[in-house]
């Protein structure tokens, strides 16, 4: 049996490492995509359960553009983006467009496990 992939679209290093880390104590298989990669075909051709977005560093309008691709495949698709603190309009932006949640960068490393085991339980 296939393990459950978590897709996240995150090029900070730290954040990566962090994410392998959760993802690996999880028995998580994990792929972290690039920007340039369209999303949408990214979780239609990784099975994903979840996906992680950095919305930090991104052009809002671009990442926006695919998450609602995404989000029209599959209303059920959860989406976690995380922002810095001081991002509030893209926090509300993202929660408009269906995030699932959305946490600042100090808040994903702490509350990102228990998120997955929540999503992955409404699966089962």
């Amino acid at each position: 049996m296939n393990k459950p992939c978590l897709l996240a679209y995150v090029s900070d290093l730290y954040f990566q490492s962090r994410i392998e880390a959760i993802a690996e104590a999880k028995k998580l298989d994990f792929y972290f995509a690039t920007q340039g990669e369209p999303l949408s075909e990214l979780v239609k051709n990784f099975s994903a359960f979840m996906l992680v977005v950095d919305l930090t560093e991104l052009n809002p309008d671009w990442i926006f553009r695919h998450l609602s691709e995404v989000l029209h495949r599959d209303n059920t698709f959860p989406i976690v983006g995380f922002v810095s603190h001081v991002q509030e309009a893209v926090r509300e932006r993202a929660e408009k467009y269906g995030c699932y949640r959305v946490y600042t960068k100090s808040e994903l490393l702490k509350k990102l496990p228990d998120t997955i085991e929540t999503v992955l339980r409404k699966m089962n």
